[in-house]
């Protein structure tokens, strides 16, 4: 984060490349000689957004960014007006860090506080306090970011949006600073900033800023477990319950990169426990942020998922030697309560959803194999939460389940596949009504089914 006063990460109508077109042809159409001030401040605005813009290449984004702001910054002089100019410093010196050229960005930000100072400009200034702090810390200097970041703080008074939103940033910034001096203590220190900033949170629109409090609460928990061994369940229980937490604002539709990150974060903590219900949640995490992650875009956090995967299933074969990954992941949906299991459900189906059709019938056919062989109870209480989801989805998503629950059926004996036909029938029978039921009996006709 590089905190500001804007409403940076939170989701909008309009997307962000949506948004960057708007303003470009908006941008355009303008008269520099005729509204140069007008014409200025939209090269700022765009440039804040090129720059914002998720992008497969965001160097050529940030570097666009350059050469708007500096477009700006000749007329938005520090002569002319200082505060917009100290604005556009901030901005350059924050596109420069993410470029790696922490030098130029510190640089920028020190011009940008000496033109802020004594301006009555606070919130800005704790924006370039924050930005240069970040920047600091980067290059290991961690003390001296952790004073700027305290600075920073000392700087927000009152309970604005945008102080709000800057203090929340601020206490982030100074926990993952607290954080990199790697000792107990730093994050302990860390724990205190974080939790300060979920205090701060309370009754503001700041879903964005507490999700990254609560996740980075749980990176530090996470941390002290392994650093504290005689604490060590303490800080699992805390870590698992600040992932959840952030996962309530990390949905995986507002914030996919976030939630994938996450639910990759509470697996490995739910992975750091020897009991099996633990692992075989840390096994769904890892299994959910695979889903999410792109091996094209996100190879690192792809592949770090992959071999914790991996590792956990081989732990996992060591307790049960004959049970498959999606015996574990069936097992584990017989055993939640109905409301956990109906979320759970809901949302390993609908990420089979875009999967090619082969695809989405091997990975179906796994799972509802692993679910039939379970104990009946688990069978019946995960068939009848399969077939309340199924009816949420899309026809293609129905169909490939049913004929994969049918395909798990025939793999069974003629005794126990007659057993299973009789709990689908039920379940079918039981849970749908009207045109809901016709529509399936329909579809498991023209499959093959022969309705005990």
């Amino acid at each position: 984060m590089t905190g500001g006063s804007g409403h940076e990460g939170q989701p909008s109508a309009i997307s962000p490349a949506e948004s960057v077109a708007a303003l470009t042809e908006r941008f355009e159409a303008m008269d520099r000689s005729a509204e140069p001030l007008a014409w200025a401040a939209a090269a700022y605005k765009l440039g804040m957004a090129t720059a914002e813009q998720p992008s497969a290449q965001p160097a050529q984004a940030l570097q666009r960014a350059l050469e708007l702001y500096q477009q700006a910054s000749v007329i938005l002089s520090a002569e002319r007006a200082p505060l917009e100019h100290a604005r556009i410093l901030n901005a350059a010196g924050s596109a420069h860090r993410l470029l790696g050229d922490g030098s130029t960005a510190t640089r920028l930000f020190e011009r940008s506080l000496h033109l802020l100072e004594g301006r009555g400009a606070e919130v800005e200034e704790a924006s370039v306090f924050n930005n240069l702090g970040l920047t600091l810390a980067e290059a290991g200097q961690i003390d001296e970011a952790i004073g700027l970041f305290e600075r920073a703080l000392a700087s927000l008074t009152g309970d604005s949006d945008d102080v709000v939103r800057t203090r929340l940033a601020t206490l982030h910034n100074l926990g993952q600073a607290r954080m990199g001096r790697g000792s107990p203590e730093g994050f302990h220190e860390a724990v205190a900033a974080f939790e300060a900033g979920s205090a701060a949170a309370r009754g503001f629109d700041v879903s964005m800023h507490t999700g990254l409090l609560d996740h980075s609460r749980g990176v530090a928990h996470k941390a002290l477990a392994d650093l504290e061994p005689t604490d060590r369940e303490r800080h699992l229980t805390a870590a698992i319950d600040a992932f959840e937490q952030s996962l309530a604002v990390f949905t995986s539709v507002g914030f996919p990169m976030h939630h994938a990150i996450a639910k990759h974060n509470l697996g490995h903590t739910l992975a750091g426990r020897d009991d099996l219900d633990s692992m075989r949640r840390g096994l769904a995490c890892y299994e959910d942020a695979l889903h999410m992650f792109d091996p094209r875009l996100h190879q690192a956090h792809w592949q770090e998922a992959y071999n914790n995967a991996e590792a956990l299933e081989a732990r996992l074969l060591q307790i049960e030697p004959n049970a498959s990954r999606a015996d574990h992941i069936a097992s584990l949906s017989g055993s939640m309560p109905d409301d956990e299991r109906l979320t759970f459900l809901r949302h390993r189906l609908l990420v089979l959803e875009p999967l090619p059709e082969k695809h989405r019938h091997e990975r179906l056919t796994a799972f509802c194999y692993a679910m039939v062989t379970q104990e009946p109870a688990s069978f019946v209480a995960t068939l009848r939460t399969m077939i309340t989801v199924l009816m949420e989805l899309p026809e293609p998503v129905l169909e490939s389940a049913l004929r994969s629950l049918l395909r798990a059926h025939a793999m069974l004996d003629p005794r126990d596949q007659r057993a299973a036909d009789f709990v689908l029938d039920e379940a079918v029978q039981s849970l749908l009504f009207g045109p809901q039921r016709v529509r399936v009996r329909d579809m498991l006709e023209d499959i093959g089914w022969n309705r005990p």
